[in-house]
């Protein structure tokens, strides 16, 4: 019998699914807490330079003038990285080739600047944070965009590694390994004393994160019974959106870094008391040909859903579903995903949509305290949004299939972006209430292009094509703090340029092959079908080349 049939006669989403579900669900939270954290940890605070104390009662040139004036006018030429020359400043006042009076300055002013060494840091909105602990401003504001480029790094790296890994091992000892991983990396960035330290963790922390996500996620999909995969594939990710919001009001209340690191580590040992309710996939265990462990965990499934399980319902267990022949002798590769022409502009297309769907998202995630106004409130409303963004993907994805919802929200996000990105920064709740509406498409449209990907790529060439959509996921990642720094250049570019693309992805989604309520393609014959002329020809084209290679 066929798994996904066993499934129904058990209850596909009985008690004893829905507990499993919501308890991996959970880890979902503590996932959200380490992947959006460098928006608190590595917040950049109000800075300027620090000026050593002096004596200004020694001079007669300094008449009514406080310490405070003295260090605002050796400032005032500054940008918080370079000053006036303290001593040199000091002794042509008590010369007298400059006079100071209170706040006024006069005579020859011509003074040089010099490279400031230390700095003093405003506490008024975050508290201490690597920025302010290292010194990552000036020459070295440089380590701040390039440590959460090294993270999504490390999120490219987990993605792989644990992906290959949990098909080899199982799901259930690579859920394990990642909060192991998640625990000791998150604990070590925590106490890093320098920034040659904390990259290394912190890239290790994106590689646990990611790893971690990607198991729970698999987990949660082929716990369920197939009609229900879309629902626990979005409850986890809504999970993820409070966990979201719950981290704004941590860093609220702890401000300190390093504190905040350890607050959303050390939760994760809670869940070494998984090991003894969650089972491993039994699609696993199917694929790897472990029947008799398979077996015994369905009879735990039936007898907890109160459904009588036979032994005859479980002869000629499997989890292979009957689908057309694929030639044996035809091998097919990575290259398959770039020809004929057709599926090349196939691939690039729904990679393109990855890349610009995970840029935008993690560069309006990244970037809420650009928009003025309470950083952790904005924090809080970006995390907020997804949750009916996911429920309307529940709700209408189905109806309304994958491509006009895909470009409608990728749309609708991008105008919001660029509308958000030219209102003045003193229309705060203006541009915040925009921002958020692009972070409500983006949200959307991430989600849809994940489903859609998978539906879109052929049986024999799937996983390939869905591994290099998630490789373009992390390069998008990994552009969107460098995206943030473009705002050095003219304050509303990164607005404007991830509206920009959004609708321009958005755009060539309409190219896209419409997957909802259709059988998944098993080669590319039949992912290219119901096409033009041209395409026919070329694939005909194709297929001669290919016979012409075999002889």
């Amino acid at each position: 019998m066929h798994f996904d049939e066993l499934l129904q006669i058990v209850n596909g989403f009985g008690p004893y699914q829905k507990l499993r579900l919501f308890l991996i669900c959970l880890v979902g939270i503590v996932c959200a807490f380490h992947a959006m954290n460098m928006v608190f940890v590595g917040a950049k605070p109000d800075y300027q330079c620090k000026i050593g104390a002096m004596n200004l009662s020694e001079s007669d040139g300094f008449v009514n003038t406080s310490f405070t004036q003295w260090m605002n006018f050796l400032r005032a030429k500054g940008d918080g990285c370079e000053m006036y020359n303290p001593t040199q400043a000091y002794n042509m006042i008590a010369n007298g080739t400059l006079a100071i009076r209170g706040s006024e300055v006069t005579g020859d002013s011509n003074l040089p600047l010099e490279t400031c060494t230390e700095w003093e840091y405003s506490e008024d909105v975050y508290g201490p944070t690597i920025v302010s602990d290292f010194d990552l401003v000036c020459s070295q504001a440089w380590l701040r965009s390039t440590s959460k480029t090294f993270y999504f790094l490390g999120r490219l790296l987990g993605a792989v590694i644990f992906g290959q890994l949990s098909d080899i091992f199982g799901r259930k000892p690579m859920f394990f390994f990642g909060l192991l991983f998640l625990l000791i990396a998150g604990c070590v960035a925590a106490v890093a004393p320098s920034m040659a330290v904390f990259i290394p963790f912190y890239i290790l922390q994106g590689a646990a994160q990611t790893g971690l996500f990607l198991v729970a996620y698999t987990m949660c999909t082929e716990l369920v019974a197939p009609k229900y995969r879309l629902m626990a594939g979005f409850m986890i990710q809504s999970f993820y959106s409070v966990g979201y919001m719950t981290l704004s009001l941590m860093a609220y209340f702890i401000r300190h870094w390093r504190y905040i690191e350890v607050a959303i580590t050390v939760p994760v040992a809670l869940f070494a008391a998984y090991w003894w309710c969650l089972p491993e996939s039994v699609r696993w265990l199917l694929s790897k040909n472990k029947i008799e462990e398979a077996r015994v965990i369905m009879k735990k499934v039936a007898k907890t859903n109160k459904v009588v399980l036979t032994d005859n319902m479980m002869e000629n267990l499997t989890d292979k579903k009957d689908q057309p022949e694929v030639p044996e002798d035809r091998k097919y590769t990575f290259l398959d995903l770039l020809r004929p022409f057709p599926m090349f502009l196939l691939s690039i297309n729904v990679w393109f949509n990855w890349l610009i769907n995970a840029m935008v998202y993690y560069g309006l995630s990244l970037g809420t305290d650009n928009l003025g106004g309470d950083p952790y409130i904005n924090f809080c409303i970006a995390g907020a949004v997804e949750i009916p963004a996911y429920v309307l993907c529940v709700i209408f994805l189905n109806r309304l299939g994958r491509r006009w919802p895909l470009c409608g929200t990728m749309l609708a996000g991008g105008i919001s972006c660029i509308i958000s990105g030219f209102i003045p920064n003193d229309m705060v709740a203006v541009k915040v209430t925009f921002a958020m509406l692009g972070k409500f498409g983006i949200t959307a449209s991430y989600g849809i292009i994940y489903l859609m990907a998978a539906e879109v790529f052929p049986t024999v060439v799937r996983n390939a094509g869905m591994g290099v959509s998630s490789m373009c996921a992390r390069i998008g990642g990994m552009l969107a703090p460098q995206m943030l720094e473009l705002k050095q250049v003219w304050g509303p570019l990164p607005l404007i340029l991830f509206g920009g693309l959004s609708i321009l992805a958005g755009g060539l989604a309409l190219l896209l092959p419409e997957t909802a309520g259709k059988p998944l393609p098993q080669t590319i014959e039949d992912c290219l079908n119901n096409r033009s002329k041209k395409v026919t020809k070329d694939l005909e084209t194709t297929e001669k080349i290919n016979l012409q290679e075999k002889l």
